[in-house]
């Protein structure tokens, strides 16, 4: 997922860059998770401590922060600055509260397999209310900004749809974040192929440039 992340920021495309800080953001979780099977995860371990206290809060904020802070390639701040700085603190108050709220110091297992880091009862209990607006959190920067709207519909959808199933059939509400996670990378990689990069005022001037330089004729002596 970052091979394409990186391939994106590489783009001199406003739209293809925010793709890429929208997808580190979102993948951030999986890192995490892939390291605490990598440990076990084991109950009561120091390793899962670390990770569950220390890097599961950022790989949260990152799926919140990561598209918004991402369409900042697109937009500037100052043209949208209330509903930015609003989704950046309510991300914020989300993570925190449920950190504090819940306190989970381990992550655990659930009974069908699933992995808890959300709170210290097992399997967790998800707050609808709660679990419905970090979803709209983290959809909201796409609704707003990413156009043509068909897209971001698509983009959101995808990741609500799977949202709900989750929550409706497993014991753990976040399992299924890796089909979104999935569908993203697939879909702006898509789209990285079908645009163009968009060229700069200043390269474009250079450019012409180079090219008046070449064709001016040589000095007489």
């Amino acid at each position: 997922m970052y091979g394409v992340a990186a391939y994106l920021m590489r783009r001199d495309n406003p739209r293809l860059r925010w793709g890429g800080v929208a997808l580190m953001g979102i993948t951030a979780m999986q890192w995490v998770e892939g390291a605490l099977w990598l440990d076990g995860p084991t109950p009561n371990g120091f390793g899962n401590q670390v990770l569950t206290i220390g890097l599961i809060p950022l790989a949260l904020l990152a799926q919140a922060w990561g598209p918004l802070l991402g369409s900042l390639f697109v937009l500037p701040l100052r043209q949208r600055w209330l509903p930015f700085i609003s989704l950046l603190l309510v991300g914020l108050a989300i993570v925190v509260s449920a950190r504090v709220i819940h306190q989970p110091t381990h992550t655990l297992v659930t009974p069908q397999g699933h992995l808890n880091w959300w709170s210290a009862r097992n399997p967790p209990v998800f707050s609808p209310w709660a679990y419905g607006l970090w979803a709209v959190v983290i959809g909201a920067p796409f609704l707003l900004w990413w156009r043509p709207l068909w897209q971001s519909l698509l983009i959101v959808s995808w990741g609500w749809g799977w949202a709900t199933l989750s929550y409706l059939v497993t014991d753990s509400a976040a399992s299924h974040w890796c089909f979104f996670v999935s569908f993203y990378a697939a879909f702006v990689l898509v789209y990285s192929l079908l645009v163009k990069d968009e060229r700069r005022p200043d390269a474009a001037a250079e450019s012409s440039l180079s090219v008046g330089v070449a064709l001016r004729p040589p000095a007489k002596k």
